[in-house]
């Protein structure tokens, strides 16, 4: 019974952290610092598929990602199958990633966000220039800030 509540509560946590992530990422910005706005929604999904890869998978990305694509009025699916293929890449080497320091981790994250990016230049007209590469490297800084938070909620909540 204790095992089913915490399920219940895990899932409202993790929903919930993606929810806050999403409106995270529509706080608008002034033009000359939009483009250094992190990751936020593929980093949650990240930590969330490194620590309950059980729990967080390729779906939930896809899903998330498709809500991203509607919110931002882009092409559509560009967001859901790059959140999908970077879950996908976290889920295969979750227990690899689980084990590198948290400076590693971040160098795995500025490769993923990278790939996102990379994904949105190839598969949306609208994102050219060099300034679409700074999520990464904003993303990349903040990374151990969030899995300090995300780790903290996880473990306050019990969520398993």
């Amino acid at each position: 019974m204790v095992s089913n509540q915490s399920q219940n509560g895990g899932s409202s946590i993790i929903i919930l952290s993606i929810i806050i992530a999403i409106i995270l990422m529509l706080i608008p910005f002034t033009e000359s610092i939009r483009f250094f706005r992190p990751e936020w929604v593929v980093m949650v999904l990240i930590y969330w598929a490194m620590a309950l890869p059980r729990r967080v998978g390729v779906g939930l990305a896809w899903f998330t990602g498709l809500a991203i694509d509607l919110i931002m009025g882009g092409a559509l699916g560009v967001f859901a199958f790059s959140y999908a293929l970077v879950i996908y890449m976290v889920l295969r080497f979750h227990l690899q990633l689980r084990q590198y320091p948290l400076w590693q981790q971040a160098l795995s994250i500025l490769s993923l966000v990278l790939l996102v990016q990379l994904m949105n230049v190839l598969l949306s007209p609208r994102t050219t220039g060099w300034h679409v590469w700074l999520p990464a490297v904003t993303s990349t800084i903040m990374w151990p800030i969030v899995f300090a938070v995300l780790r903290k909620l996880r473990r306050t909540f019990h969520v398993n």
